[in-house]
């Protein structure tokens, strides 16, 4: 059985190893090999996402979706709460991080988001159909 001590430090190395994991993917930027694009919305520098290739299924697809265009998503709200929980200020946030992971209201949205720009769907239109589907406060 392990001591509380041994526990602790257990703990720590976990922690460490996530977060020189986490600084490195950071760091690498973009799987292209392209510097952070800095958007298109004035006064805002849109952060790099993380690497699609950590991921598998449809949430690879949402973080390449949000690699490829942030600018949109950076404009669009995310319903799942981690606005309130996470500080995130729009639904590009929840890629920035390993939110988008673990959340189908995060992966639904991107997706969506960029079906209906593919379309040539108006931003404001988007938005508009985005809350029309998630919107509904439990």
């Amino acid at each position: 059985m392990l001591n509380s001590r041994t526990t602790a430090v257990a703990i720590a190395a976990v922690a460490l190893v996530g977060a020189a994991v986490y600084a490195a993917v950071m760091l690498r930027g973009p799987a292209s090999g392209a510097p952070p694009s800095s958007g298109d919305i004035p006064g805002r520098s849109l952060r790099m996402t993380l690497d699609p290739n950590l991921f598998t299924g449809s949430v690879r697809e949402a973080y390449e979706i949000a690699g490829r265009n942030p600018a949109l998503l950076d404009q669009l709200h995310c319903y799942c709460g981690c606005d309130k929980v996470n500080g995130h200020k729009s639904l590009l946030d929840c890629f920035r991080d390993s939110h988008g992971a673990s959340c189908r209201i995060c992966v639904g949205e991107a997706k969506e988001a960029d079906v209906l720009s593919k379309q040539g769907i108006s931003v404001e239109k988007i938005r508009d159909l985005l809350r029309e589907r998630y919107d509904h406060p439990e």
